[in-house]
């Protein structure tokens, strides 16, 4: 039945299913402590059953997305609830010619879910050169009135993450590095114009 170099196998698997079971005999088994007449609690709703997992896990408690900080706010309430930010944030990047001196940020600004986005798409419209216009109608999914017909839409009206919508504008660039570099800026932008 069995070939001469597998005996030794079979061998350990039932020594090791011997081990298991003879563990597991009640001879084996230490006597119960003695129980208190009290009687047993009460079952408590709280208690688990065999079919729930134990009290220790909490995949939700790991989550990565909830270690991740995010501003519920869009970037106009950012720049409307915070009038220093946006004074500051304004002459900033005036000093850096990336904004134009005659330019509202809170008016670049809007329909942008994110500040940081809508200053990315700023200084990339200006480093790369891509229509400023042009981005935002990616990136919000909306169409601003003052976009070119030679803008690259998003194909179904969704907005587009920011570094897709810098290579659907700038196929040529790497995207990937520049949306990075822009994306940075523009935190550093914030942080230099909050403290």
């Amino acid at each position: 039945m069995f070939g001469a170099s597998k005996l030794p196998h079979v061998a350990a698997v039932c020594l090791f299913i011997l081990t298991i079971s003879a563990a597991q005999s009640p001879e084996n088994q230490q006597p119960a402590p003695q129980q208190s007449t009290a009687p047993p609690p009460a079952s408590d709703s709280s208690q688990q059953d065999s079919s729930s997992p134990p009290a220790w896990y909490r995949p939700s408690k790991y989550n990565p997305r909830k270690l991740i900080k995010r501003d519920g706010k869009s970037a106009n309430d950012q720049l409307t609830s915070d009038e220093t930010l946006e004074r500051r944030l304004t002459s900033q990047l005036q000093a850096h010619g990336v904004l134009e001196k005659d330019a509202n940020l809170q008016d670049k600004c809007s329909t942008f879910k994110s500040l940081q986005t809508c200053l990315a798409a700023i200084r990339a419209g200006k480093s790369l050169p891509i229509e400023f216009a042009c981005l935002k109608w990616d990136v919000t999914g909306v169409k601003p009135a003052n976009v070119s017909d030679a803008c690259a839409g998003p194909s179904d009206r969704k907005d587009m993450s920011f570094r897709d919508s810098v290579s659907l504008l700038k196929p040529d660039a790497d995207a990937r590095e520049e949306a990075a570099k822009a994306l940075k800026s523009a935190h550093d932008d914030i942080k230099d114009a909050g403290s």
